[in-house]
């Protein structure tokens, strides 16, 4: 297989509906593979505690991942990941201090992929044969990216890069240890109930 680059733009933010979340949109074209779309979150009632965010597309197998909300993205915590009607298997060593060791280890349809993050905003996914790296650039109301430009190498298919695209909509700070050393405060927060006295 060939390498291939592409790039998706954020195509606008719906507008959150009574009770409902504001979702982001981004959608571009993946040569070999047409049109794609990643939504982060997909509309969501403002009282669940778990967000979703899902790929699709022409030649990309639907995709979905589902975890705890944390700053309008599902978080890897409590995750469920699905790709292409197969349910996911995930782990990563929380204590881990290099970017390599704390990385998140997905196995899917048959496959086993690392999920790290690079400097400069950027992260890789990686199985045997076939890398996609996927960087973002830019901000949308703070906290989501303009565009993502991918590039993909190896003997890699449309599940390599749905999968990529899949997890740039979740917050994935905590892939490093200083993310998560600044992200543990709200993290923690999250999980914590406070009493109502009034």
């Amino acid at each position: 297989m060939h390498d291939v680059r592409f790039t998706l733009a954020h195509a606008g933010s719906g507008r959150g509906r009574l009770r409902k979340r504001t979702s982001h949109t981004w959608s571009g074209t993946v040569p070999g593979s047409g049109p794609v779309e990643l939504v982060c979150p997909a509309e969501e009632d403002l009282t669940r505690e778990t967000l979703t965010t899902w790929v699709s597309g022409r030649g990309i197998p639907p995709m979905s991942f589902t975890g705890v909300g944390f700053r309008g993205r599902p978080r890897l915590a409590r995750m469920e990941l699905t790709a292409d009607g197969w349910a996911a298997r995930s782990r990563r060593r929380h204590f881990a201090v290099s970017a390599g060791g704390r990385a998140l280890r997905i196995e899917v349809a048959g496959r086993a992929y690392r999920y790290r993050a690079l400097r400069g905003r950027r992260h890789e996914l990686r199985r045997d044969g076939a890398v996609v790296t996927v960087a973002s650039a830019g901000r949308v109301a703070r906290r989501y990216p303009h565009t993502l430009t991918g590039d993909a190498q190896g003997a890699h298919d449309a599940l390599d890069i749905g999968l990529a695209l899949l997890l740039e909509g979740v917050y994935t700070r905590n892939l490093t240890f200083g993310g998560a050393l600044y992200s543990w405060p709200g993290r923690f927060l999250t999980r914590v109930e406070i009493p109502d006295f009034f």
